[in-house]
C-alpha cells in the first residue's frame, strides 16, 4: 500500500479510512451527508411541481421553453460528474461537498431572481454543477465517517433519503407556489446549504487529498454537454419544428456530430471524461442501456405528470403534488427493502420486473384517463409505477458496480450516472415532443406515457438480458461502499 493512503479496516478498530472512532459516531456528519442526497434530489421533483408556474410567470414561457429548467441541470450534471469527482480527489471531499454546496446555493438564488427564462437556466446550471460535486462527495464522506461493516445500512439510507428529496418535492413546490411564489421554492435552499456550510467543518473530517491529480479532459466535458443539448432541443422541438425543418435536421446533426467527437476523444485521451472502453464488457453495457432507458422513462413521467393534472384536471399546484405522493411514498416505504434481493435472486428479476410495472402503469394511464378527475385507478396506477421506481432506484447503481475491479469503480459509477442524466433530458425532450404547443388534451399526454411506457419496455428487456448471478452478503457491502462518483472512492473500497 502506497504511503499517505488510508489503512485499511481491521476487526476490532471501530473506525474506517483511516480516521479516527469519533468520527464513525458523529450522528450530525452523517446528517449532513444525507442532507446532500435529499436536497438535490427534492430539487429535481420540486421543478418539475412547479413549472407550470413558471410558464405563466415568465411571459407565457412554452413547454417546450420551461422543459429546459430540467434539461440543463441533467446535462450539467451529467457533464460535471467525473471533473467533479477529479477536483473532490484533489482537494479533499468535504471541500468538494462545501463548494458544491455552494455552487448550489448561488445558482438558486439566480433561479429565485431570474427576470427571464435564460437568467434562470444559467441558474439551474450552476445548480447542475453544484449538485455533481456536492452529491457523489457526500456519499464519499458518508463512507469515509462510518465503520466498514455498516457502510451497506448507511449506503442504503443515502439513497433512501433521496427517496424521501423526490417524495416531498412536488407537495413542497406546490405549497411554496400556492402560499408565496414559486421563487420561494429556490429561496428555501440558501438557509439549508448556510447551516450546512457552517456546520460541515465541525462534523465531517477532511479525506485524503491527491493535489498532484490532473482534471479529466475539460474539452471533452464540453463536447458531451453540447451533444446532449443539441440532441435534446431537436427532440423537444420537433412538434414546433416540424420533423424535416432545417432547424431540427441541423441540431439534430450537430448533436451527433458532436457525440461522435466525444467517443472519438474519450479512445484517444489518457485521462478522459468517461472511460468507454469499460463499455466493451457485455453485462456494463446492459446495466448502462437499462439505466438510460429507464430513466428517460422516469423523467419523463415525473415531468407529464404534473403537466397533466394541472393542465387538464385543473388542480392546484399542491392537489397536483397530492396525487403524485402515493407514488414517491411507496418508493421510500420500499428504498430501505429492496437492497436484500440481489443477496436472495440476484438483479435481473427485480429490474426487469421494476421496469417492467413502470412500463404497465403508463400503458394503463394512456388506455383509462380521460381528463376529467381524481380517482382510485389513478392511485392504484400510481402505487403500482412507485413500486417499479422502488426496484429500479437503488439497485441500478449497485448493479454496475457488482464484480467490478476496484479499480474500475469509479469510472463505471461515473458511466452510470451519467447515463442517467442524459437518459433524463431524453425523455424530458421526448414528453415535450408529444405534449406539443397544446398542452390542455388529454390525448397528447396519452401519446406521452406510451413514450414513456416505451423506454420503460426497453428497459425491461435490456435488464432481462443480464446474467443471473447473486450478490454474496458480504461483498454486498463493498457493492454498497463502491457507490461514489470519484476514484477516491474506488480506493476506499479496495
Amino acid at each position: 500500500m502506497t504511503a499517505g493512503r488510508p489503512r485499511p479496516h481491521r476487526p476490532g478498530r471501530p473506525g474506517c479510512s483511516g480516521l479516527p472512532a469519533a468520527a464513525a459516531l458523529s450522528g450530525l456528519g452523517i446528517a449532513l451527508t444525507l442532507l446532500g442526497s435529499f436536497l438535490v434530489s427534492m430539487d429535481v421533483s420540486v421543478v418539475n411541481a412547479i413549472q407550470p408556474a413558471i410558464g405563466k410567470s415568465l411571459h407565457g414561457a412554452g413547454t417546450a421553453a420551461v422543459s429546459w429548467t430540467i434539461t440543463a441541470y441533467a446535462i450539467t450534471f451529467a457533464a460535471t460528474l467525473v471533473p467533479a469527482g477529479r477536483i473532490a480527489d484533489r482537494a479533499g471531499r468535504r471541500q468538494a461537498f462545501s463548494a458544491g454546496l455552494g455552487s448550489f446555493a448561488v445558482g438558486s438564488a439566480v433561479c429565485a431572481l431570474a427576470p427571464d427564462l435564460p437568467i434562470l437556466l444559467v441558474g439551474r446550471v450552476l445548480q447542475g454543477a453544484g449538485a455533481a460535486a456536492a452529491q457523489p462527495a457526500s456519499l464519499g464522506l458518508l463512507l469515509a465517517v462510518t465503520p466498514t461493516a455498516r457502510r451497506a445500512f448507511y449506503a442504503t439510507r443515502w439513497g433512501a433519503a433521496g427517496a424521501v428529496g423526490i417524495a416531498l418535492g412536488p407537495v413542497v413546490g406546490g405549497a411554496i407556489n400556492v402560499l408565496i411564489s414559486w421563487r420561494w421554492a429556490f429561496l428555501v435552499n440558501l438557509p439549508i446549504v448556510a447551516l450546512a456550510l457552517v456546520l460541515t467543518p465541525r462534523a465531517l473530517p477532511e479525506t485524503v487529498r491527491h493535489p498532484g491529480r490532473s482534471l479529466p479532459d475539460p474539452p471533452g466535458a464540453v463536447l458531451l454537454a453540447g451533444a446532449a443539448a443539441l440532441i435534446s432541443l431537436a427532440v423537444s422541438q420537433v412538434t414546433s419544428w416540424g420533423l424535416v425543418d432545417v432547424k431540427t435536421v441541423v441540431a439534430a446533426a450537430l448533436g451527433v456530430i458532436l457525440g461522435l467527437a466525444f467517443v472519438s476523444r474519450c479512445r484517444r485521451v489518457a485521462d478522459p471524461v468517461l472511460h468507454l472502453g469499460l463499455l466493451r464488457e457485455r453485462r456494463l453495457a446492459l446495466l448502462t442501456a437499462t439505466t438510460a432507458l429507464y430513466a428517460a422513462g422516469f423523467f419523463g413521467l415525473l415531468f407529464s405528470f404534473v403537466l397533466f393534472l394541472t393542465n387538464v384536471w385543473n388542480l392546484s399546484t399542491v392537489e397536483a403534488g397530492l396525487c403524485i405522493t402515493p407514488m414517491a411514498a411507496t418508493v421510500v416505504v420500499l428504498s430501505s427493502r429492496v437492497g436484500h434481493l440481489p443477496a436472495r435472486i440476484g438483479f435481473r428479476p427485480p429490474l426487469a420486473i421494476g421496469a417492467g410495472l413502470i412500463a404497465s402503469g403508463l400503458i394503463v394511464d394512456a388506455a383509462i384517463e380521460n381528463g376529467h378527475s381524481f380517482h382510485v385507478v389513478w392511485l392504484f396506477v400510481a402505487v403500482l409505477i412507485g413500486v417499479g421506481l422502488a426496484l429500479c432506484y437503488l439497485l441500478l447503481g449497485a448493479a454496475a458496480v457488482a464484480n467490478t475491479a476496484a479499480t474500475d469503480l469509479a469510472g463505471v459509477t461515473a458511466i452510470n450516472q451519467c447515463a442517467r442524466q442524459l437518459g433524463a433530458a431524453l425523455g424530458v425532450a421526448s414528453t415535450v415532443a408529444a405534449i406539443g404547443p397544446h398542452a390542455h388534451r388529454a390525448a397528447n399526454f396519452h401519446l406521452a406515457w406510451l413514450i414513456c411506457a416505451g423506454f420503460s419496455a426497453l428497459a425491461a428487456v435490456t435488464a432481462t438480458a443480464l446474467g443471473s448471478e447473486r450478490v454474496r452478503r458480504p461483498g454486498w457491502r463493498a457493492v454498497q461502499a463502491g457507490l461514489v462518483g470519484s476514484s477516491e472512492g474506488a480506493r476506499d473500497a479496495e
